[in-house]
This record gives structure tokens, sequence and C-alpha cells, in this order.
């Protein structure tokens, strides 16, 4: 799955499925549930690794008409809701809202991964998370039926989505509704320019990543805490702890999943040795 996911590391799936409707990945996530064989979506690939030994699973990669946009104008308060499907990358959606006068979604603008990603791990940045935007999600579950679910059902916390009504587990999320509100084109690209002139600055570039690789601990940051482990510039293979970010485990060339797994328990053993935290990775690594 190395040329699938922006780390450009990690072992094989048993099958990478494309669906292109809604109606397609209902059926596909009955019969597969059916068949008792494990599945996930894949998205833009931005926070996943796979081991080496491989995904004993299928992987599906949301296409079509999951990747759609559209906006309807609520009724009383003059904001805007932005049907986005989850097959749809973050930033084209932030490109979409900029390009249509649409503010409410510009601290996302630079953040890796799909709609449904964004939505699952509750992204954020700048203070703002994706939870605070949200309307409604619909979701397909294990035997394919749809289920919308409004946004005052869910709970949001630190990188994470729950559902106040049932388990997450094996649900598919195939849209979400955001509430924005109209504004000028040009300021909506300043603060968009402002956004990631600040995250190019802090960031690692030309090198492959995940991002954000450890979530940050309750009031501290995950960077701060390896950086003061003296762990940045740490290598195993062709995996390092990014000179520029601390946060960040890079590919500088040929790294294997191994090896970035390996660089991701030293960077936790040291960090839990120094300081008595133990990080807790944001990249999610597929098991089965």
């Amino acid at each position: 799955m190395a040329e699938y996911t922006t780390l450009r590391a990690g072992g094989k799936a048993e099958a990478l499925i494309d669906v292109r409707t809604i109606a397609e990945l209902s059926t596909l996530v009955k019969w597969l549930t059916a068949q008792g064989i494990v599945s996930r979506v894949l998205g833009q690939g931005s926070n996943i690794l796979v081991p080496e030994q491989g995904y004993p699973g299928v992987l599906i990669r949301l296409r079509g008409e999951i990747q759609s946009l559209s906006c309807r104008p609520t009724k009383d308060d003059g904001t805007v809701v932005v049907r986005a499907g989850a097959g749809c990358a973050m930033s084209s959606v932030v490109s979409w809202c900029t390009r249509n006068g649409l503010s409410g979604l510009e601290f996302l603008v630079g953040i890796p991964g799909s709609v449904g990603g964004a939505v699952w791990m509750n992204a954020g940045a700048w203070g703002h998370e994706t939870g605070e935007r949200l309307e409604q999600i619909v979701m397909v579950d294990r035997g394919g039926s749809l289920v919308h679910v409004p946004a005052k059902r869910l709970l949001f916390s630190y990188r994470q989505l729950a559902w106040q009504d049932g388990d997450l587990d094996g649900m598919t999320i195939v849209s979400a509704d955001f509430v924005v509100c109209p504004g000028g084109e040009q300021s909506i690209r300043e603060r968009c320019r402002g956004y990631l002139e600040r995250r190019k600055a802090k960031q690692p570039k030309g090198v492959a990543s995940a991002g954000s690789f450890f979530k940050n601990p309750p009031g501290d940051s995950a960077g701060r805490l390896i950086d003061a482990a003296g762990l940045k510039g740490f290598t195993i293979g062709g995996a390092m702890v990014s000179p520029v970010h601390a946060n960040f485990i890079v590919n500088t060339g040929g790294a294997t999943a191994v090896e970035i797994i390996g660089l991701m328990e030293v960077v936790q053993e040291k960090v839990y040795q120094r300081f008595g935290v133990r990080l807790e990775p944001e990249v999610q690594i597929l098991q089965g």
C-alpha cells in the first residue's frame, strides 16, 4: 500500500476496491459483513500505515458521487450548509468554499486527508475542530443501511468521535454537512494564506510523512516532549524524527513499515522514560 499512503511505506491489503455510488458502497459493505471480511475506508491515505505483513481485509476508496460537493441556505440565520462527500479531500472542500465565498472552514486548510477522516478524527488546528462546524453526518452501517445522525447526537473530543446512540465500529461515513457563513472571497483567501504560511513554517517539506504522528497529551504537546527527549533527527533505517518538527516521522527514502513502527516505539519509550507520558499514535496502524 506504499503508493496509496502519504508515508510511502507499508505492506499489501487483500484487496483495494473503488466505489462510485452510495448504493455500491452499501452493497459492498453488506456483502463483506455477511462474508466476515474486515474492511475500512482508505481515504486519502494520510493517516494510515499498513504493517509489512499486510492488512488481512479490504480497503475501500470512495469515489464518484461520494466525492461530491453541494450547498443549501438554511432557513433563518443566513448561514449555509455545505454537504461534502466523505471521499472528498478536505483541501478541496476548503478551496471550494473559498471560491464560493463561504467562511468557517479556513482552519482546515493544509490538513491532509478526506472529509470522512477529518470527521472521524475530529481534525483541528489553530484552536478549532471539525465538530464545531458539523450539522449532520450520514453513514452506512454494517448491514448496508443509511443512518442519518445529527451533530447533537455526536460526542466530539480531541481527535475522537463518538455516537450517543450506538457504536461507531463498522460504520462508514458517506457525507458530512458543515455550517458555514457567507463572506468575502478575498478575506477568506487571506485567512487561508495566513494559516498555510504558519503551517509551512513549522512542518517538514519535500519528504513523505503522515502529518502529526502522535496525539498531544493533555496540557502538553507531543512535539515538545519528543524534542526535549533529544530525539529530533533520530533515525532507524529510512525513518527519521523530523529535525523541523519533532511530531513528524518522515520517510527519507525507502523506509519500511517495520522501521517506522520501530521508530515510533523508540520515541514512545524514550518519552515515557523521561517524562512518564505514554504518547498515543494519531496515525492508524492497520492490524486487521
